[in-house]
């Protein structure tokens, strides 16, 4: 059984390989900390604009109508939300929530393994099972009347909280509106922490985000370009109901559309009208024979759209894309060197454990 030329060298190419995604690694570490520069420059104007549009376009008589030391303390706790954001949008902080995402998914999914496993090995009881019903007829079926899923039943709930009050109707209860906002303004300040009793990253985990370093795995590599397009959105996504908060309380809006929402919407899992940038605009499903045009507005801030208002992000973002398409083709020829050499390494297995056992000599 002849042996290939090159694979005695496969180790050398992985590391010749190796070398080269560690000198590309800085590159990217560059062109992502560029990209969070130049959107932390233009973040300010285009919330500005955002907000502009909901006080003057779409709530001109309730803007118009507040006193103006209100108007003046609204614009500024916006621009301290701001500020407060953008001191979070440096490569270091996107990684520490990169981890804290990558470990919540982690635990809700070993939650759902945990729930799946429950109710495979449900025997039928519980504490308080009624009496078993009556057997019906051969050939019957039998519907059962609760919902398959709640989802739906608080998405309308939420959507009717979010409805866009007309200029004569009354303002929401202020009980729930501070509740709401208790709840949820919370995620924008302390996104970052955490139970005490979270889940230990796994090593892997542990080595993807390791502080100050990337991974020397080119998929390693593309798990932290997605962990830390993730964590961004995040970041925007906190930043806009925190926003949206601030308009409710400052009484420009009347309503608040939950981060529930606009995870769904940011997930594509909800349709939405067309709006300006970095604005979202949500048809509501009910109510038609009161109002047809009835929706939801509210700030919701994306990358795509940031990107497309100002060229500076596009020009980074091109630059991203394109170290992606390295890494891709490094994890490519990565793969295809680490199979070959598992190959080569079981054949010299084969081999040894063919030859025939040698006999001591007396």
């Amino acid at each position: 059984m002849s042996e290939p030329s090159d694979a005695i060298d496969l180790p050398g190419q992985l590391q010749t390989l190796t070398r080269q995604l560690t000198a590309s690694n800085q590159e990217l570490y560059r062109h992502v900390a560029l990209y969070l520069q130049v959107l932390r420059q233009v973040l300010p104007q285009r919330v500005q604009q955002a907000c502009f549009h909901l006080a003057t376009q779409v709530h001109p008589q309730r803007y118009a109508e507040l006193p103006e030391e209100r108007r003046r303390q609204l614009l500024g706790q916006i621009n301290e939300l701001v500020s407060r954001c953008s001191s979070l949008l440096t490569v270091e902080q996107l990684v520490i929530l990169a981890s804290q995402i990558s470990r919540e998914h982690l635990r809700r999914e070993r939650h759902e393994r945990q729930q799946l496993l429950e109710e495979l090995s449900w025997d039928g009881e519980s504490p308080n099972h009624s009496p078993e019903p009556e057997p019906l007829p051969p050939g019957s079926v039998q519907i059962a009347m609760a919902p398959p899923l709640t989802g739906g039943s608080f998405l309308m709930a939420a959507l009717a909280g979010g409805a866009e009050a007309g200029p004569d109707d009354a303002s929401a209860d202020d009980e729930v509106a501070d509740e709401d906002n208790d709840g949820d303004a919370q995620d924008q300040s302390e996104d970052e922490e955490l139970d005490d009793e979270e889940e230990p990253a796994s090593p892997g985990d542990r080595s993807l985000w390791q502080a100050g370093r990337l991974p020397e795995d080119p998929e390693q590599v593309l798990r932290w370009m997605d962990g830390m397009e993730l964590a961004l959105g995040r970041r925007l996504r906190n930043l806009s109901h925190a926003i949206n908060v601030e308009l409710l309380r400052g009484g420009v809006s009347r309503s608040l559309l939950p981060v529930s929402l606009l995870d769904a919407v940011l997930d594509g899992q909800l349709e939405t009208m067309a709006a300006p940038a970095n604005l979202m605009r949500l048809p509501l499903p009910f109510g038609a024979s009161r109002s047809p045009q009835a929706h939801a507005m509210a700030v919701l801030l994306r990358p795509v759209e940031l990107e497309l208002e100002e060229p500076r992000l596009r020009t980074c973002r091109r630059r991203l894309q394109q170290h992606r398409q390295e890494v891709r083709r490094m994890a490519q020829q990565f793969r295809r060197l680490q199979r070959r050499s598992r190959i080569h390494q079981a054949e010299q297995l084969w081999l040894q454990d063919i030859r025939p056992p040698s006999i001591p000599s007396d």
